[in-house]
């Protein structure tokens, strides 16, 4: 039994294209790509919040010497 595939168009990020299967379950798909998205968010945060601490505290150091 062969299973019918769907090329999907996944840009840049996904590196071209990808097969996925024509009974594929969309909503479990769509689960995973926001997960990776809010993984990436999370990451920016962190970094956010780590240049925010270590700008005030050069400016903190800088300001007592």
């Amino acid at each position: 039994m062969s299973e019918e595939k769907i090329t999907i168009e996944t840009g840049d990020a996904g590196k071209g294209t990808s097969e996925i299967s024509k009974d594929a379950n969309v909503d479990e798909l769509e689960e995973r790509a926001l997960s990776v998205f809010s993984n990436e968010r999370n990451e920016d945060l962190t970094a956010l919040i780590l240049c925010l601490v270590v700008t005030f505290g050069v400016l903190v150091f800088t300001k007592w010497m």
